[in-house]
């Protein structure tokens, strides 16, 4: 991020960003090897070894400290109110593009933080389970702009915050199927109050136009994931290509990508430029590339989904 200049932030190169907070010396976990990396990625994307020792680890005693000071906070607030203590989930959200990588970001943050932590429960929900369906997109005439802040049921994403910050025992989010690109009807993940709860999605930090609340008022912790709008859009054309080349969308005729799979390369391709261009670019510098500077960490990345430099924000 070099040729970008951020207020309130402090830019770390990742050489010096590993050496971050007590602990700096860490190995990996045992169980973090190439294999686990290839298992726990999204479809496509790419990890090193290298970066989930010099950022993932430190990202991790960072969120460790943070997780720590909103305990404390927590437990003053509760002696000078007083009020009755209750474990409330402190909530991490992620936000970036599509194609960024924010699902194995999210993923491998939610183990290693799990694997740091031991009994303490750390669950991870995306917000593509608050997309309305494609039935009602259709419905609304606005299949076309999916992703973008009109495409969710913000009242719902919202009311299930509050219950998250209301200390509910049981919640339920409902589950996407990037199979079928759409919400499952009737099927929904389940947390039983975790001490930490991960959030992942485009739209973690945009603001609600029809409500003065925002989705982030909700976060103890945020991260925006970052890099060029040419990498992206070469990492979304990239996963795409590779997405129709696997045989269980040629051949399944339920999979929503089965009818581009049948069509010839250099058409499935254009389509998918057409789609970058009229959708995700758009939303991506409209709505999604102005929220970065809410977050309060910002991973940047460079070419191979390699890690060049973190932002903390300092007030």
């Amino acid at each position: 991020m070099t040729d970008v200049k951020l207020l309130n932030y402090v830019a770390y190169p990742k050489e010096q960003w590993r050496h971050i907070g007590p602990g700096s010396q860490a190995e990996l976990p045992s169980t973090v090897d190439t294999a686990f990396l290839t298992r726990i990625k999204a479809f496509n994307d790419q990890i090193s070894l290298d970066d989930v020792h010099d950022v993932y680890l430190p990202l991790v005693r960072y969120v460790q400290f943070m997780y720590k000071e909103y305990q404390a906070h927590r437990a003053h607030q509760t002696t000078f109110l007083h009020e009755q203590s209750y474990d409330i989930p402190f909530v991490v959200g992620i936000a970036g593009s599509v194609a960024v990588g924010k699902t194995t970001t999210a993923r491998l943050l939610t183990y290693l933080l799990q694997e740091a932590m031991g009994h303490d429960e750390v669950a991870l929900m995306t917000t593509d389970g608050f997309l309305k369906p494609n039935s009602q997109l259709l419905a609304e005439g606005i299949m076309e702009r999916k992703g973008f802040p009109e495409s969710y049921d913000m009242q719902a994403l919202l009311n299930f915050m509050d219950e998250v910050k209301s200390g509910a025992d049981q919640l339920q989010s409902p589950k996407y199927s990037h199979d079928i690109s759409d919400v499952m009807p009737n099927t929904f993940d389940e947390f039983a109050k975790p001490s930490i709860l991960i959030v992942e999605g485009i739209n973690t930090l945009q603001p609600n136009a029809d409500s003065a609340v925002y989705l982030s008022d909700f976060f103890d912790f945020s991260i925006y994931i970052d890099a060029e709008t040419d990498l992206i859009a070469h990492w979304y054309l990239d996963r795409y290509e590779a997405l129709l080349e696997q045989s269980d969308v040629a051949n399944d005729p339920d999979n929503y990508f089965y009818e581009l799979a049948q069509l010839p390369r250099a058409d499935a391709l254009k389509y998918a430029e057409s789609v970058w261009e009229s959708v995700n670019l758009p939303n991506l510098t409209q709505y999604i590339l102005p929220t970065r500077e809410r977050a309060d960490l910002i991973l940047r990345k460079t070419v191979g989904h390699g890690f060049s430099e973190i932002w903390l924000r300092k007030h």
